[in-house]
């Protein structure tokens, strides 16, 4: 039987045809081109998401009214190979509240590795911790295991490569 942290860790994997660089780049300073616009935690829809580059600095969407809604936090900034996130969304008591929640202790971590592979970049991603959103992580869990979340969130960055 998997451990409980183990069963809390989501991992993705996608191909996309660009340099390491190029893949770092689209993924950290163009995420509105290529993020689902149904995927947002503000009460409207993101016109822009931002990644602050650096530890510590911010991840976070601005509505077309001006209006932000956090993210999380950088807490790796290792270009152009690897960034990590705070995730800060509560569970909820029967699906999740898509809420930030500013509580670090309570925040999973994404971490998304960039690697050359001689065919273009092979983009890793690693969403653990999820036991820190408290009762309910299993079903977050299971959302981001699943085809909706992660999976297709890479399935369109990977989209934006083909075009």
């Amino acid at each position: 039987m998997a451990s409980t942290v183990e069963a809390a860790v989501v991992r993705k994997s996608v191909r996309v045809a660009a340099s390491v660089e190029r893949a770092f780049s689209v993924f950290v300073e163009q995420m509105e081109t290529w993020w689902p616009a149904t995927h947002h935690i503000g009460k409207t829809p993101f016109e822009a998401i931002f990644v602050e580059p650096r530890a510590g600095g911010r991840w976070y969407e601005r509505n077309a009214e001006g209006e932000t809604c956090e993210w999380g936090t950088v807490l790796k900034w290792e270009p152009p190979y690897r960034v990590a996130f705070s995730w800060h969304v509560g569970p909820g008591h029967d699906s999740p509240d898509w809420k930030f929640d500013p509580d670090m202790s309570k925040a999973s971590e994404v971490e998304i590795r960039f690697m050359a592979d001689g065919l273009g970049t092979l983009v890793e991603l690693e969403h653990s911790k999820l036991e820190r959103h408290g009762e309910g992580y299993e079903q977050l869990h299971a959302l981001f295991d699943g085809p909706g979340a992660w999976e297709g969130i890479l399935a369109q960055f990977a989209k934006k490569f083909a075009q």
